[in-house]
């Protein structure tokens, strides 16, 4: 159907046929064209779509069937061009595809080296001047398992396109397979066409009326919406930036459809309405203003095209008054009416009229996005093989914040955040993301509860009401006190919906393993699926070998699924007393590597380490029965008296040296304290592995610690309800100052030992793997403060990912293939040595 503007110009393709199609750059492109001339070349606009194959994949019909869709969407032949000071597009007559092939099936673990480069090709930028702006390779795995990557500047595409592109693909893939003339309907235009049209449309009476009613929707907002940040904003934005996704409950989707429907609103609506919400609380700002992506294809023309449509409408609700929830989405559901009935006019040509002050720090009128979308891949058919996502995230966010709702191919929803690395830390959105569930939730019980009153259980808020042990960051940072952090690497009573999905993940594979089953959903039966008593028997002990966690046969007859035994295992609900010694991996002739874990923590994270390791290295956990100690430091008796029950564990496993050990966090301390104990007794360690954790004592500068820890209280309090205020205060003072000026002082002494404190050295070398950027508040040390502990020295090894992913795919994996060299070098040189002996 032609939109009312299209009906006004008319929309036909140009009857002219040129050797080189030259078009009016759209505005979108404009804006996009400027802004790489203004920030130099960057990645940030690349849109990447990725394809796991699984199957005898035809390379030359793969290519064949991607030159057919470069030969078929101008868009692919089009780069641009600056002439009289007007950018136009320059669509070639033909463009040869290439299609790099890399192997990676040679390599003992190709996972890690394969994402490596799908990263790189995802980062790299593209120069707007060339064509094309697009590029596609493939990385073979093994024989019949590859990763075919297509990365495309958002100048010629946009999520829909996408679609567009992989149904096109798998269409033409399946044809040349079997051997029939490939069949799509033609297209009747070309982006190039639309381009002309747009500015056609511009001067109509009905766009200059949609102008109107944007700059009396607008006028007078606030410049920026200011959300809690982590640091200040840099003076320019440097669009660096991460993805995190977290699955979403099915059951609180099925809610939230229902709801909407009772309440003649869209699922967006909804959603949109409690994110509002969410922002709302967050900043404390009722001028809540923003952006939603829309196809930007109004006419049934451009449905098949590839290419760059997709426009934004912003959305601007006041949630001032404490209105129900009902009422909000009431105002939401009229607003976002509005903005579409008036969503001819292009976002650019409404920037141009509002002439909001220009800032270089963030983006004008909106900085957060919002979006209910459906993933690329709708479905798993690729003619005769299988085709999944392969999931790459970007390093990059050109907004603050970005929130999409995803429903993939299987009905399962998934909550995606791109955020800021500048402003936000990862913990932040976490604890955002638990808020905003949280919140769905609170609305699906009860949708006429006020906004101000709906659960708001956010980072902040907890540190507030909890004792003030430490900051949020490195060995702290399982810790701290806010059990409502789901990203916590210490076993809090609410873990993140991100370590469901990675629990989910690490189980598939291994059901996939012992059923033989090529694939596996969230909600098979393990019974149905052909599992028996002694299949379920490998499944708890592979279980247990990958997670760590020791589990009776029972769970998987309570819980034959991968959801329930997911969160079963979560929960410890069906745990048996573990041992303080327990096999992740078998291996055989090698010196073992204990991972050293601190009672109470969820240690889930050396499971997915041990699986990277090589097949013959074996591996251990040693991890006391103890509760998880938290509020405190650890007193200096309990660090020996670990130390000795684990050596003790450790002993039973491998009688004498050369033992190579590694830990996280509390792990640390309680394996260092192990180092010396065993060097005492003329033992060598030949390797203590550190996953990004800084020495206890005297790393923290004192004051910018404290000026850190007291704004991030203050700020907390502010954001609460005046009735929560109040019930705080009040606890804190029955708390008493006593109690609380006691707990302090043990976590001064503990990170400000004071000037006699003489630091423990020891012989065993360092292999740090860290952050590249530290808290500001910890001292300038490259080494994390081991350099002045280890006698032979500290290797340092960078991973750019948060603290808590380090132990987390695909992080992990390079870890592993790090630490699986030094262990090779390590056993190659004791052979050697009892060879000469």
């Amino acid at each position: 159907m032609k939109s009312r503007a299209s009906a006004e110009t008319g929309f036909s393709q140009d009857p002219q046929t040129l050797p080189v199609g030259i078009y009016p750059a759209a505005l979108a492109q404009r804006r996009l064209w400027f802004l790489d001339q203004l920030q130099g070349p960057t990645s940030a606009y690349n849109v990447h779509v990725g394809l796991w194959l699984y199957g005898a994949l035809d390379l030359k019909a793969l290519q064949a069937s991607l030159q057919m869709i470069v030969d078929r969407h101008e868009s692919l032949r089009t780069c641009f061009a600056l002439t009289r000071n007007e950018l136009i597009q320059l669509a070639l007559p033909s463009s040869t595809v290439v299609l790099p092939f890399t192997d990676f099936s040679a390599a003992p673990d190709p996972y890690p080296q394969v994402y490596d480069l799908a990263k790189q090709e995802v980062a790299l930028p593209f120069d707007l001047s060339q064509e094309p702006l697009f590029r596609a390779r493939v990385l073979r795995i093994a024989a019949e398992e590859h990763v075919f990557l297509c990365t495309m500047h958002h100048t010629i595409t946009d999520a829909w396109s996408m679609q567009v592109f992989v149904k096109e693909l798998s269409i033409l893939y399946d044809s040349l397979i079997r051997g029939i003339a490939p069949s799509l309907p033609e297209l009747p235009v070309q982006y190039g066409d639309y381009s002309k049209w747009q500015f056609q449309v511009l001067e109509t009476e009905l766009v200059q009326n949609q102008v109107a009613y944007w700059r009396d929707r607008l006028e007078g907002a606030a410049p920026v919406l200011d959300l809690p940040q982590a640091a200040p904003r840099p003076s320019e934005q440097t669009l660096a930036g991460a993805t995190r996704t977290f699955p979403v409950p099915g059951e609180l989707m099925s809610t939230i459809k229902s709801l909407a429907t009772s309440q003649q609103a869209t699922v967006f609506m909804l959603l949109l309405a409690a994110f509002k919400v969410l922002l709302y609380r967050y900043s404390g700002q009722p001028d809540v203003l923003v952006g939603v992506p829309v196809a930007g294809r109004n006419q049934l023309e451009t449905e098949g095209l590839i290419g760059f449509f997709v426009d934004t409408l912003v959305l601007r609700d006041d949630l001032s008054g404490n209105p129900s929830f009902r009422d909000l989405l009431a105002e939401v559901r009229e607003t976002t009416l509005g903005a579409f009935a008036n969503g001819d006019v292009p976002f650019d040509k409404i920037v141009e009229t509002l002439q909001p002050q220009r800032d270089l720090r963030y983006n004008p009128i909106f900085q957060v996005m919002f979006s209910v979308i459906k993933s690329a891949i709708r479905s798993h058919t690729f003619g005769n093989i299988s085709a999944y996502p392969y999931v790459v995230y970007p390093s990059t966010s050109i907004f603050d914040l970005s929130a999409a709702f995803v429903e993939d191919s299987d009905g399962n929803w998934w909550l995606q955040f791109d955020f800021n690395t500048d402003l936000f830390r990862e913990e932040r959105i976490a604890a955002m993301c638990e808020d905003y569930i949280g919140l769905l939730r609170g609305i699906a019980s009860d949708p006429e509860a006020r906004i101000d009153t709906l659960p708001v259980v956010s980072l902040p808020q907890s540190t507030v009401t909890a004792q003030p042990p430490s900051k949020m960051t490195n060995r702290a940072e399982e810790k701290k006190l806010n059990a409502s952090s789901w990203a916590s690497f210490g076993r809090n009573r609410r873990q993140s919906p991100g370590i469901y999905e990675l629990e989910e993940a690490l189980l598939v594979d291994i059901w996939k393993d012992v059923l033989g089953v090529p694939k596996i959903g969230r909600h098979d039966n393990f019974f149905d699926l052909g599992g028996h008593s002694l299949l379920a028997a490998r499944l708890v002990r592979e279980v247990q070998n990958a997670t760590g966690r020791k589990i009776p046969v029972s769970a998987i007859f309570k819980a034959p699924t991968v959801a329930t035994l997911a969160r079963l295992i979560k929960d410890g609900s069906c745990f048996t007393a573990e041992p303080v010694s327990m096999k992740l991996r078998e291996g055989a002739n090698r010196i073992p590597f204990f991972a050293i874990a601190a009672p109470g923590v969820d240690a889930i994270g050396f499971g997915f380490l041990a699986r990277t390791l090589a097949e013959e290295q074996p591996v251990y956990k040693l991890q006391g029965p103890g509760a998880l100690v938290a509020g405190r430091p650890f007193q200096k008796e309990e660090l020996r008296k670990l130390a000795q029950e684990y050596i003790t564990a450790m002993r039973s496993v491998q009688p004498h040296g050369p033992f190579c050990l590694g830990g996280m966090c509390d792990g640390v301390q309680i394996a260092q304290e192990m180092i010396i104990e065993l060097e005492s007794q003329s033992e060598k360690v030949s390797l203590f592995a550190i996953f990004d954790t800084w020495v206890l004592e005297n790393s923290q500068d004192r004051r910018l610690w404290a000026v850190d820890y007291y704004l991030n209280r203050l700020r907390s309090f502010h954001r609460l309800p005046l009735k929560q205020q109040l019930a705080t205060v009040t606890r804190a003072l029955m708390r008493g100052v006593r109690r609380h000026r006691a707990t302090q002082t043990a976590w001064n002494r503990a990170y400000w030992p004071g000037e006699d404190f003489q630091p423990p050295r020891f012989r065993a070398p360092v292999l740090l793997f860290k952050r590249p950027r530290q808290p500001f508040f910890y001292v300038r040390d490259p080494e994390l403060g081991w350099g002045t502990r280890s006698k032979s020295g500290v290797e340092v090894c960078e991973v750019d990912c948060g603290h808590f992913d380090f132990l987390r795919p695909p992080y992990v994996q390079r870890i592993g293939e790090r630490l699986q060299a030094r262990l090779r070098e390590i056993n190659e040189g004791a052979q050697a040595t009892q060879l000469a002996v």
